[in-house]
């Protein structure tokens, strides 16, 4: 699908994609302390988009007017990123290209964790802390006016798509997750780090991972190059949401063992092009710091080229699913 095509697409689905301008703001809920959440919102606005947001000396960020008014009523996306040693607004490509479709996206932003230990409940708060989110922007009387709670989706990469998967329905089938890094082929990105220090998959808090974090609230789902795709219960995903799967690669195509899930591939692309387009020196300061020069991608035409593919995939079906 080219610009012009995902043009039409938004427009028929967005009427107010004319503002032609994003805003961005941020809010804390501290409700918990130990785990107090950063939510990032960017959504259609009128406002001077003159503030870069979530760049950095690596990566560069998107154009946004900060605290700008929103204008118009919109569908609500809410987006997880991946790794569990992520900067915050590690998807800000995405929540900008969405909030430019006419969506209000929320990218939740949660403390990383400090040590492999902690990280292993990963697998559990990342859902719930979606669902917090989602109940912290809805319980806001200055958001609830501009958003449909009829259209409400997650999206989520890599940890934040098992998230996001787990929201729309689907469960983890214990033994099968328990045994996810004692195979060489799973998409599970983080096993040589647990393994590195004597952590296992099985330590995880039991209580809370046996429980369902399905969340109703969510009409539909998105997952980017998600992990523990071959762990979840067949059965489970019988009565999913309405679910898209886009593929960085094929290796998610692989391990997905779930029915009535729409699937997508970009089969030039890898998982590191969920990552921003890097600036001019990001390679190379990768490379003095000791980091993997190849965080940045083939080229930074390429990875826009990417990026654009994975917006119109999803804008597209949320379309049709909305």
């Amino acid at each position: 699908m080219n610009k012009w095509c995902l043009l039409v697409v938004a427009l028929v689905l967005m009427p107010n994609l004319a503002y032609g301008s994003i805003g961005f703001t941020s809010i804390v809920d501290a409700s918990e302390a130990a785990r107090p959440l950063m939510l990032s919102i960017w959504y259609p606005s009128d406002g001077d988009q003159s503030d870069i947001i979530g760049g950095n000396a690596v990566f560069r960020g998107e154009y946004a007017a900060l605290d700008a008014k929103v204008v118009g009523k919109h569908p609500l996306i809410v987006l997880s990123h991946g790794g569990l040693r992520s900067t915050k607004d590690s998807g800000a490509w995405l929540s900008a290209a969405l909030a430019k479709a006419g969506f209000i996206v929320i990218e939740v932003n949660a403390p990383r964790p400090e040590n492999p230990a902690m990280a292993v409940d990963e697998i559990w708060q990342r859902p719930r802390d979606i669902s917090r989110a989602l109940s912290v922007i809805l319980d806001n009387a200055a958001w609830a006016d501009h958003i449909d709670e009829k259209k409400v989706a997650v999206i989520g990469f890599a940890l934040g798509g098992t998230a996001a998967l787990s929201l729309a329905g689907a469960e983890l089938d214990a033994e099968r997750y328990y045994e996810s890094c004692a195979d060489a082929g799973s998409i599970g990105a983080d096993c040589t780090w647990f393994s590195s220090h004597n952590v296992a998959l099985n330590q995880v808090d039991q209580d809370e991972f046996e429980q369902s974090r399905h969340d109703r609230r969510f009409t539909s789902a998105v997952l980017i190059a998600p992990e523990y795709l071959e762990a979840f219960s067949i059965e489970s995903g019988m009565a999913l949401a309405p679910t898209l799967l886009i593929s960085l690669g094929s290796q998610e195509m692989k391990t997905l063992r779930l029915p009535h899930v729409e699937k997508k591939a970009i089969d030039e692309a890898n998982r590191l092009d969920a990552f921003a387009v890097c600036t001019e020196s990001g390679p190379q300061i990768l490379l003095e710091e000791e980091g993997d020069a190849a965080l940045c991608g083939t080229s930074p035409e390429e990875r826009v080229r990417i990026h654009a593919l994975i917006a119109d995939m999803i804008v597209s079906f949320l379309a049709r699913n909305f």
